[in-house]
């Protein structure tokens, strides 16, 4: 067992539990990938080597003495450094933050480590979750895994890329406009937002308030379902499948005008979504259009709730420390003072009319399809600091309604970066996401994809 990167979580979990392997051999394991290839990639804003391994003996101690333990036994996970780990710096990638070290662990994280994870470290971020890729900061950008020159997403860079890079088997991310499902999308990864109140995001830094979310990525469906499970301590069962995957009884949503995105969606991931469409109905599932209004009408008012949210919790305590912060963060952070009154109190009236709009979607079928990102990732050197603004972002309906969202990797751009898609349900049917997206996983024909230069 000698390539534990490539293993699934159930296969990992299954070998710690049995004790064919230690969980200490498993935490040194990925600890020494991390010293072999993380200098170039930038993943980690800290490695807890002393803490990871400390937490895996107790593990194996436990199962000498024939202690049941959790589900994810063994697991290395790293944690967006916005998120509280006991003992672990809490940086949040920013030069004002870089003596913080909480006290106990944000609810999500002692879930997981109940579980049985291994928290490995700390995983690069934007800038408190918005300022960034900077160069600016106290730490280098995360780098993605299939060509460092490229931008890997974010705000959740350092999830994306520690997974991708095979730096651990899974991450916790959070996603205030898509924060997990682009950097999932960027790296080839699956990506899971939650519904409001499903994961809790005490413990973590405040970016919106209405519309941060936390969750998990990984490399595959059922991993990224298996941590989901741990996080928000609900069971999700997989469908039962046969011998001859299929779509049947699966109906799948769309915007019959590609949601008015015109030549803002590059043809690429025009050609992805088309071909996912038809994989789906060529397999037994039904597509449904939907007649939902354009996706620059759920961006707009996303936009301003979102950046009159981040201005009224930061924009204070950057005007009075503005050194602190870095030059992205800064320009970002100040936006929302501009907005009026008036136009935020609009924006949250058509958030709900929107909300309601798509849960009578959702009504009539088992998901929405939308695409991952307008584009494949682009060089990180030249990511404009207001990208997020001007063109309508796939990511941010579902930070606006609330509604769940799975991001998973479908084909690949010429330049060989991954290309990904998304699919949105009503809160509590997450299992059926997952169940979509495994399927598409499955009849892909790539059950996994892994970046070969880290893992050839």
């Amino acid at each position: 067992m000698n390539r534990l990167e490539q293993l699934s979580i159930a296969q990992l979990t299954a070998a710690v539990a049995s004790r064919e392997i230690a969980a200490v051999e498993v935490t040194g394991y990925f600890l020494e990938r991390i010293s072999r290839f993380d200098g170039e990639l930038s993943g980690y804003v800290h490695v807890a080597d002393e803490a990871a391994l400390a937490q895996a003996r107790r593990l194996d101690a436990r199962l000498a003495a024939g202690e049941t333990v959790g589900p994810l036994a063994g697991v290395p996970i790293s944690v967006k450094d916005i998120v509280e780990v006991a003992g672990m710096p809490n940086t949040g990638a920013s030069h004002s933050r870089l003596d913080r070290r909480p006290m106990q662990d944000a609810p999500v994280v002692r879930r997981l480590s109940e579980a049985g994870a291994i928290i490995i470290g700390k995983a690069n971020c934007h800038e408190l979750a918005f300022g960034g890729p900077s160069f600016d900061l106290p730490f280098p950008p995360a780098r993605n895994p299939w060509n460092p020159e490229m931008f890997p997403g974010g705000s959740s860079s350092g999830s994306g890329v520690t997974v991708a890079g095979g730096l651990c088997l899974g991450s916790v991310a959070t996603d205030t406009a898509g924060s997990i499902r682009l950097p999932a999308t960027m790296c080839g990864m699956v990506g899971f937002k939650p519904g409001f109140d499903v994961v809790p995001v005490e413990g973590i830094d405040t970016l919106a308030h209405s519309m941060d979310h936390c969750g998990p990525i990984a490399a595959r469906v059922d991993d990224c379902r298996r941590l989901y499970a741990a996080m928000s301590a609900c069971e999700s069962r997989p469908l039962p499948v046969g011998d001859v995957p299929s779509f049947a009884g699966m109906r799948l949503g769309v915007s019959p005008d590609g949601w008015g995105l015109g030549a803002s969606l590059r043809p690429e991931m025009a050609t992805a979504m088309q071909n996912a469409l038809d994989l789906f109905a060529r397999n037994g599932g039904e597509i449904v259009e939907l007649n939902l209004p354009p996706l620059e009408t759920f961006h707009a008012p996303g936009a301003v709730v979102m950046m009159a949210e981040i201005a009224a919790h930061y924009g204070a305590e950057v005007r009075g420390n503005f050194s602190a912060f870095g030059e992205m963060f800064r320009g970002r952070a100040l936006v929302g003072e501009s907005l009026a009154a008036a136009d935020v109190i609009a924006a949250r009236k058509l958030r709900d009319v929107l909300r309601k709009k798509v849960d009578a979607s959702l009504a009539t079928v088992d998901a929405i399809l939308l695409p991952g990102a307008l584009a494949p990732a682009g060089p990180l050197k030249t990511v404009d600091k207001f990208y997020f603004l001007e063109e309508p972002i796939p990511n941010i309906l579902a930070n606006l309604t609330g509604h769940s969202a799975l991001a998973f990797p479908f084909g690949k751009a010429r330049n060989g970066m991954p290309l990904g898609l998304q699919i949105v349900g009503a809160t509590g049917n997450e299992s059926r996401l997952f169940d979509i997206a495994a399927m598409f996983e499955r009849l892909d024909g790539v059950a996994v994809r892994l970046p070969p230069r880290y893992f050839s």
